[in-house]
Formats: C-alpha cells, sequence, structure tokens
C-alpha cells in the first residue's frame, strides 16, 4: 500500500528508539491513524514508557514520542510528562491574563492568533494544552478545514465562522450512534488535530416530546376531572 506521509515507514529509527527504551514492535500495535500522524512527524497519541537519566539517576518516564529529520539524519524526540506551566510569552505573542485563564482552565485558548515559527514567519495559530503531557500545542489555522455539514446538520455562515477562529459553537440535531440526535459543544482542539465534541445532550425525538405532552395533558385533564 503507497504511503502518503511525511516519513516513510523503513525510515523509523527502530534502533535509536530501542536504545531510548521503546520496544521494536510498537508500531505494529498502533491504530492506523496514530500511525500516519507519526509517520507524519505528530507527537504520538499514547504514552511510551522511555529511558531518562535525572541527576545521573536512572529512570523509566511515560512520555510521547515523534520523529523529526535534522540535516538528513532521523531523529527521536521525547516529550515527558511535565508540570503545566503558561509562559508570559509564546512565539513571539505575549499572553493576557484571560489568555492565560483559558489555557489553565480550559486547556484550550478559544481563538486563533497571529504567531510566528523559529523562522521569523508569521500565521495565524490555534492554541492548547496537550491533556497527556501538559504541553503548549500551536497548530496552524490552515491545517484545518472546517466542514459544510457535521453529523448530519448543515453549519451556518456564522457557526462555520467561528469554528474556524477556534470559538466554541452549540450544534443541534447532530445525529450520532443508532440514529440518535444529540447537541453538544464544538471547538477545534489543537493538541489532538480535530474538532472536539462536548457537553453532551441527548434530544428526544419529535414523537416522543409530543407523547409526553399529551401524557401530560391527560394527567392534568384527570385531576381538573377528579
Amino acid at each position: 500500500m503507497e504511503q502518503n506521509t511525511r516519513y516513510k515507514l523503513e525510515e523509523v529509527p527502530l534502533d535509536k528508539l530501542e536504545k531510548a527504551g521503546v520496544k521494536r514492535d510498537f508500531i505494529t500495535k498502533m491504530e492506523q491513524k496514530e500511525l500516519t500522524d507519526f509517520l507524519n512527524g505528530f507527537r504520538s497519541q499514547k504514552l511510551y514508557t522511555v529511558n531518562a537519566k535525572i541527576n545521573d539517576e536512572s529512570y523509566r518516564i511515560p512520555a510521547k514520542i515523534r520523529l523529526q529529520k535534522e540535516e538528513g539524519e532521523m531523529k527521536v524526540r521525547i516529550h515527558p510528562i511535565q508540570r503545566l506551566h503558561i509562559p508570559d510569552s509564546f512565539m513571539g505573542h505575549t499572553f493576557t491574563k484571560d489568555e492565560k485563564s483559558a489555557l489553565i482552565n480550559d486547556r484550550n485558548l478559544g481563538k486563533a492568533l497571529e504567531m510566528q515559527d523559529f523562522n521569523g514567519k508569521k500565521d495565524k495559530y490555534y492554541i492548547g494544552i496537550d491533556s497527556k503531557t501538559n504541553e503548549i500545542i500551536p497548530l496552524k489555522q490552515k491545517n484545518i478545514q472546517v466542514a459544510d455539514r457535521i453529523k448530519g446538520v448543515t453549519l451556518t455562515a456564522s457557526q462555520k465562522e467561528k469554528l474556524s477562529n477556534g470559538e466554541k459553537v452549540q450544534l443541534k440535531g447532530m445525529t450520532g450512534r443508532n440514529d440518535k440526535k444529540f447537541s453538544a459543544a464544538l471547538q477545534i482542539d489543537p493538541a489532538e488535530r480535530n474538532i472536539r465534541f462536548s457537553d453532551f445532550k441527548q434530544e428526544k425525538k419529535a414523537g416522543q416530546k409530543q407523547e409526553k405532552s399529551e401524557t401530560q395533558k391527560q394527567s392534568k385533564a384527570a385531576k381538573v376531572g377528579g
């Protein structure tokens, strides 16, 4: 099967990963999406136990891993769990008090900001917090395409614009498993590079609502007649 990823499977430096404490067969245990993301240079979805040396003492710690090619050499980058810390500035942007609060409490900035990469190139980014490592994760706005329809519901121009700008959008009438209708809050998740659903609410079908309404009417009528 042809691969359409930044790196090829045979480029994965298994010897370096093994030296870091990750077994060679870890790739065979990855789900397809995680493997594709990993070969595209993104952090692994799962935490792996890796070797670490702290104050000359050897430890085995949980961390995410990713691939990065530098000057033709494939390297393994380790992302251990860290204490959540929001710096005053990040990628050329100085965080306001409200922005820091959003990142700490919501783990999502909730908007797209113009920032600059290490080469000084400016672009618009979403900013979120990795739920497993507590790292600050930037995601280019242009790398996420918001569909016109989500779970059977056509987004209005306003909803699509807000979602594209990183804001939270309430959407009703979506169709889930077993054709059940539900509503939820949708928002771009920079750390997972997708749209996150939260605040789920099951919606009752029109027939159920009408039946309930008729039952309530009958109940009230019975009380009055009694």
